[in-house]
């Protein structure tokens, strides 16, 4: 992780080969460096919902090797995964789930696939919209809301609860929702959405319910915002596979995926990252996204016309 935190991929690489060799035989059989031509495969999904949106652009490049790939992904992500590229054959688990295939070959976790094809920085497999939506959808998601003909930005301010340091507390952000201009829509799932009534509420503040009815709505909620301010979490992710712009709040000791010193990450082109200065401190963060959204919407309201 220290090695991808820095870029160095080639080095992490080695050093999963060296853990590699240390290893016992897995007797589950989980892919254990073999070639995989003609192989019927399973990429399983056992990580965070966010690992799995990131690394699902993967699935064109691994189905093309396998002689059959069948994905198998948490509950949560069933309604949604057929829409990423090269993803057909979609299970999950539970007591009414489908049966995993009597017959296959190896199964490989999702996070394993860039040490798989030894991806290095400068060769990411970056497509911008690996995830699809049908525009039907989408424009269903844009009709629901309620406009006064403003920039829409969505706002999500907690992260997963097993690290709170990823979280903004909600009245931190009360400088950035106060800024004219802009509709501020509300986009958190999970216990953390009512929070938003704490704010100062103005006119401009609005809730997006229909976002939490699951993965599906919430992306398509995503592609109806203009722009999306999030931290790190599911909404990131999920709009970098789309393509959406998205500027992602980091605490200073970020995810190794976000590497350091970036304000851009190789892994989503439409992300744009905002790191804590020390670990903690939110107020800068905040400072630095006021000044850049009033850019943004100057810039909106008044395009550059190419001479």
């Amino acid at each position: 992780m220290a090695h991808m935190l820095t870029g160095d991929y080639a080095a992490a690489w080695q050093e999963s080969d060296a853990i590699r060799r240390r290893a016992a035989p897995d007797a589950h059989r989980f892919w254990e460096g073999e070639d995989l031509p003609g192989r019927m495969v399973i990429l399983r999904c056992l990580h965070g919902l966010g690992d799995a949106v990131q690394f699902l652009r993967y699935a064109p490049r691994l189905r093309a090797l396998a002689s059959h790939l069948v994905l198998e992904v948490p509950p949560a992500l069933v309604e949604v995964a057929p829409l990423f590229d090269g993803v057909e054959d979609v299970i999950t688990w539970g007591p009414s789930a489908p049966a995993v295939p009597a017959r296959w070959d190896v199964q490989i976790e999702i996070m394993e696939l860039p040490y798989l094809f030894r991806t290095e920085p400068a060769d990411l497999p970056v497509r911008e919209r690996y995830l699809r939506l049908p525009a039907i959808t989408t424009d269903e998601a844009a009709r629901s809301m309620r406009s006064a003909h403003l920039p829409r930005v969505g706002i999500v301010w907690a992260g997963g609860e097993w690290n709170q340091a990823r979280s903004v507390p909600i009245e931190k952000l009360q400088p950035l929702l106060e800024q004219p201009g802009c509709e501020f829509w509300n986009l958190q799932g999970g216990t953390a959405w009512p929070e938003w009534y704490r704010c100062s509420q103005r006119s401009s503040l609005q809730d997006a319910p229909r976002c939490r009815r699951g993965i599906l709505p919430l992306a398509e909620t995503l592609a109806a915002m203009d722009l999306l301010i999030t931290v790190d979490t599911l909404a990131a992710h999920l709009a970098g596979a789309m393509g959406e712009p998205a500027w992602v709040m980091l605490q200073h000791a970020a995810d190794w995926r976000w590497m350091t010193d970036r304000a851009d990450s190789p892994w989503y082109p439409s992300l744009r990252l905002f790191r804590q200065n020390q670990q903690g401190e939110w107020g800068s963060v905040v400072r630095d996204l006021v000044i850049a959204l009033d850019k943004w919407r100057r810039d909106r309201s008044h395009p550059v016309v190419a001479a």
